[in-house]
């Protein structure tokens, strides 16, 4: 088995330069650690809590977690640090069969990963039933700011300037 049980990790993200999310609050982690449970967080300068905030919350700000049973994330974890024996937390678009997640997936089986998808999460513990893990009409909204500024980027790489 990969990790120390009672160790839970909090990935950054990095999927693309403007993610802030994080999938645990300082506050959540306090009362994490007030149970017993060591929080290990990894550092970042994007993340809407910073580093400082899960420090003083009573988590360890370090870039390693390989000791961590259990690693938290949002997005979809690149596969080359899918840590092997694991227990994984994140949105990886997998259990529709979306194409684009089928080398993750695969990857979740060869390393013997216990892949936890908030997709998966549901009031009835049920696939269909009401999600307990969704950001709803947000995420409609955010996927329409970022086409919106991947193509500004565009433009400006092709040489048009807007004032939007």
């Amino acid at each position: 088995a990969g990790g120390q049980p009672g160790v839970l990790g909090i990935r950054r993200e990095d999927k693309n330069k403007w993610e802030r999310r994080a999938p645990v609050a300082p506050k959540h982690v306090q009362e994490l650690v007030k149970q017993g449970i060591k929080v290990i967080v990894q550092p970042s300068t994007r993340r809407v809590f910073t580093d400082e905030e899960y420090h003083s919350a009573g988590a360890i700000i370090q870039e390693d977690l390989s000791e961590c049973v259990t690693i938290a994330a949002v997005k979809e974890v690149p596969i080359d640090l899918l840590l092997p024996n694991r227990t994984w937390i994140f949105f990886s678009h997998t259990i529709k069969g979306q194409p684009a997640g089928m080398p993750l997936l695969d990857a979740a089986l060869e390393r013997k990963v216990r892949l936890v998808d908030y997709e998966c999460i549901t009031e009835t513990g049920k696939r269909g039933g009401p999600r307990l893990v969704a950001f709803g009409g947000f995420a409609g909204i955010a996927g329409a700011i970022d086409f919106i500024r991947g193509l500004g980027e565009r433009f400006l790489a092709l040489g048009y300037s807007t004032p939007l």
